[in-house]
């Protein structure tokens, strides 16, 4: 379990910072280009990820922690946790801006309505099981 723990924090590590990275060269591309600092911020909600989405995968994911260590395995302090669950924030931030609309679209009628179950399933479900084995198992 200790290698499948360190190949997924590995994975969203890098696939965090490949995020994180994409979304500065575009930002610089569109500032240099005469992006006003609001029209950024637009674009980072509704493109890459909304900051309250990362929040609430975090969240998740320490709760699947939690579950863990409450199951029998070992559960890291907080400090420990936050640090290997950001990157996986990130990402499931990511896969709901880019599969379920932006936030600022139309909930209803975001690409056929599955804006909720992709954002139940990326910012809660996957979260609660990857934090459980990333860091609780």
């Amino acid at each position: 379990m200790t290698v499948v723990a360190t190949a997924l924090r590995w994975a969203f590590l890098v696939a965090g910072a490949a995020v994180l990275a994409a979304f500065l060269i575009s930002a610089a591309r569109a500032r240099f280009a005469g992006t006003r600092f609001g029209e950024l911020v637009d674009a980072l909600e509704n493109r890459w990820f909304a900051p309250g989405q990362v929040f609430f995968a975090v969240l998740a994911g320490l709760a699947g922690s939690w579950a863990a260590g409450w199951a029998g395995g070992t559960r890291p302090p907080l400090l420990e946790s936050v640090p290997m669950l950001f990157p996986l924030g990130i990402v499931a931030a990511f896969v709901v801006c880019r599969t379920a609309g932006g936030s600022g679209g139309n909930e209803d009628t975001d690409r056929a309505g599955r804006t909720f179950l992709v954002k139940l399933l990326a910012l809660l479900a996957a979260p609660l099981l990857l934090g459980g084995v990333m860091t609780g198992w």
